[in-house]
């Protein structure tokens, strides 16, 4: 997975929880007995084509 993205129009770089809350589809996420956190969010995680700049409002235009 990866830990941060450059939005490519303005520069806005995203990382840490900003970056969990923006990338990650919370709502599939649930830690149960077979899975961890961390593969959940693996999973579950947008494409980069739907993913929103939170600066500068723009979708899609991220590079890692």
């Amino acid at each position: 997975m990866v830990k941060h993205l450059l939005c490519t129009n303005c520069g806005y770089d995203m990382v840490g929880a900003e970056y969990l809350s923006n990338t990650v589809d919370s709502s599939l996420c649930n830690d149960g007995p077979m899975y961890s956190n961390s593969t959940l969010l693996d999973l579950n995680v947008k494409p980069y084509h739907q993913i929103v700049c939170p600066y500068c409002h723009t979708t899609g235009q991220w590079s890692n």
